[in-house]
């Protein structure tokens, strides 16, 4: 396939005339171009092409060619060489000195033809004609040996269902005899049943009646004695039984105040073991107060002589203060006169930055200017590169168009032009152009020979169609989307910038309350872009400048976001708040302020706080706590302040 090339789609006719005829209605009927091979115009080619026996592998001897058509397969394939490779067919081209014009293929396509050219390459995406002929004769078989096995399948199948209908026929009808026999079966053992039921029913009470015969005979001479007897006895019961109904009397009127006593007995020890638990209550609660409150009486002796050794430091320090003040109100005019020095030598050096400030601006100018000259000369030389790029291009398609269509490369076309220049009449180029045209022309009207054009075009245009459709699809869900979007993201933004001001509205309110004073904002660090935005939580302490939480002490972070989690819990308060340890790297006084504030907080939300500050313990209503008196058992202790102080 990769000699012949085309020629593979050549038509052999029997004569010239024949040929002549084919390519005549190919032009009347504008049914496109073919080529014809004449057969009798072939049958005196014997050429002789000199094979080397220890050299040569002519491609001939791999061909069957059908009887008859010798000539024209040695007149194809006679100057054909095998290789192996296509390096070995380089190799054999370049030294085939004198064996006259020969195309050398390798095993795998890659070709040098007989000018030098070579051609090659992958053969992933290449379906040659011979290849798809052998694979259309292989589906044609497997085709009719598929149908064939379906054709004997469905036979196989008929008969098996005929068969299977009998059966199943047979199989119903037995299985209705079947059922016929059950239920016969059934019915019998049931009327056995109720037979053999009836049977002894009646036996047992042909027993019965015997038996109650001979009692009753036994029996009726003895009634009359007991009877006697029997009346007797009764007499004597009815005299025990009034006697006894008297003692009755006596004895229920007995217990029931002896129950009564009970009663009174039981209420009483009652309201005595509640009286003992509430006591011992009381004095369990007593003990933990007294206890809580020596633990508290210890740590004011221990803060009053902490206050009283902070006094005596604080009188020092202020002597200390006093002496650096007259020192400092000493050495004030000299660093005034300083300071007026500092400020006339800043004045001459800020005249100085802005001369060279507006030295540095021109400089940036030129650079900028420039800057952009040279990105206008780079663009410029990429524009002109790229258009050598085509060009070169270009002229590679053409070379390679006039190599595979007339055999000859732009070096023997430029010779020509220039002998026909150096002869006396030179090559007329505008003339070759109309002429160029007119072929041009001519190969136009002929139109291609493609026949699978039309089927090709509508599945592209089905192709196009769905793809157009998806695109419109697409670009609707694309703008649902969007629309989508911009509205989440307009509620969004109006959503955030009203909690972002309730926010800086409540930390007015709590800031102040925790530090003392002071104020603490919220800022944006884009406010154009909301939802891009960063923010940052810029403070004020009192006595301090405006800073960052950065740079704050740990007591004063801890207060700042203490604030701020506050701020954002009342705008809208829980039913209930739940703190672990937050007051624990606050000192006495901020702990004062924090468990004010937590008082206020309490107002509206039920606050259970986990803590080991005893500062914050005396603002609780009620205290829970863990003890274990004997080891590995816990023991949960509590205490109500409000109802021990009622108490």
């Amino acid at each position: 396939e990769a000699v012949l090339g085309e020629s593979l789609q050549y038509i052999l006719v029997e004569d010239q005339q024949a040929g002549i005829q084919s390519i005549g209605y190919l032009q009347e009927s504008r049914s496109g171009r073919g080529g014809f091979i004449p057969v009798s115009a072939m049958k005196n080619l014997n050429g002789n092409f000199g094979y080397e026996s220890e050299k040569d592998n002519p491609l001939l001897q791999y061909v069957e060619v059908k009887e008859g058509y010798e000539d024209i397969a040695r007149m194809l394939l006679g100057n054909i060489i095998v290789a192996e490779n296509f390096i070995e067919a380089v190799a054999a081209w370049n030294n085939s000195n004198g064996s006259g014009p020969r195309t050398i293929v390798s095993k795998n396509g890659d070709m040098v033809s007989c000018q030098g050219v070579m051609v090659g390459g992958s053969q992933d995406k290449l379906s040659g004609i011979l290849a798809k002929k052998q694979e259309i004769k292989n589906l044609e078989k497997e085709s009719a040996a598929f149908v064939e096995a379906i054709e004997k399948a469905h036979t196989e199948q008929q008969q098996l269902e005929s068969i299977v209908r009998v059966f199943e026929t047979d199989l119903q009808k037995r299985i209705e005899d079947k059922n016929i026999a059950v239920r016969n079966e059934t019915e019998a053992e049931k009327l056995l049943f109720k037979a053999t039921e009836e049977l002894k029913h009646a036996k047992r009470h042909l027993e019965i009646a015997r038996l109650e015969q001979e009692q009753l005979l036994g029996e009726e001479s003895d009634i009359d004695d007991q009877m006697k007897s029997y009346n007797q006895a009764l007499a004597k019961i009815e005299s025990d039984v009034k006697a006894s109904q008297d003692e009755v009397a006596k004895t229920t009127e007995k217990m029931n105040s002896i129950s009564r006593r009970m009663e009174t007995f039981n209420q009483r020890v009652m309201d005595i073991k509640l009286r003992m638990t509430s006591l011992g209550a009381k004095f369990d609660n007593s003990n933990h107060t007294l206890r809580r409150l020596k633990e508290f009486q210890e740590d004011g002796i221990r803060r009053l002589e902490q206050l009283s050794q902070e006094i005596l430091l604080k009188k020092d320090r202020k002597t200390e203060s006093v002496e650096k003040i007259g020192q400092y109100d000493q050495m004030l005019p000299d660093m005034y006169e300083a300071f007026r020095k500092l400020e006339k030598e800043l004045e001459a050096n800020e005249t100085d930055y802005r001369n060279i400030d507006e030295k540095l601006q021109e400089s940036d100018k030129t650079v900028s200017s420039i800057k952009s000259e040279r990105e206008q000369i780079l663009e410029k030389r990429r524009y002109l590169e790229i258009e050598q790029s085509q060009r070169r291009i270009k002229q590679e398609n053409i070379a390679a168009r006039l190599q595979e269509r007339y055999h000859r490369t732009m070096d023997d076309y430029q010779s020509e032009i220039k002998a026909s220049e150096k002869q006396s009449d030179p090559v007329n180029i505008r003339e070759m152009e109309d002429s160029l045209e007119g072929l041009r022309k001519k190969i136009e009207r002929i139109g291609d020979v493609n026949l699978g054009a039309i089927r090709e075009y509508e599945e592209l245009k089905n192709r196009f169609e769905f793809l157009t459709s998806q695109q419109e699809d697409l670009l609707k869900a694309l703008d649902d989307l969007q629309k989508v979007i911009r509205k989440i993201n307009q509620i969004t933004q109006d959503r955030f910038m009203k909690t972002f001001e309730l926010v800086n509205e409540k930390l007015t309110e709590v800031f102040p309350k925790l530090f003392n004073g002071g104020t603490a904002r919220l800022v944006l660090t884009e406010p154009d872009k909301p939802l891009e935005t960063g923010v940052e939580f810029l403070i004020h302490p009192p006595g301090k400048k405006l800073t960052r939480l950065s740079l704050l002490s740990g007591g004063e972070k801890a207060l700042s976001a203490i604030a701020f989690i506050f701020s954002i819990f009342l705008i809208k308060p829980a039913s209930f708040c739940l703190m672990d340890e937050i007051d624990a790297p606050l000192d006495e006084a901020n702990v004062e302020r924090f468990n004010e504030l937590v008082k206020i907080i309490g107002d509206q939300s039920q606050i259970v706080m986990i803590t080991h500050n005893k500062r914050s313990m005396e603002y609780a209503d009620t205290l829970f706590g863990v003890t274990m008196e004997t080891k590995g058992i816990s023991k949960i202790v509590s205490v109500n302040f409000d109802r021990a102080q009622s108490q």
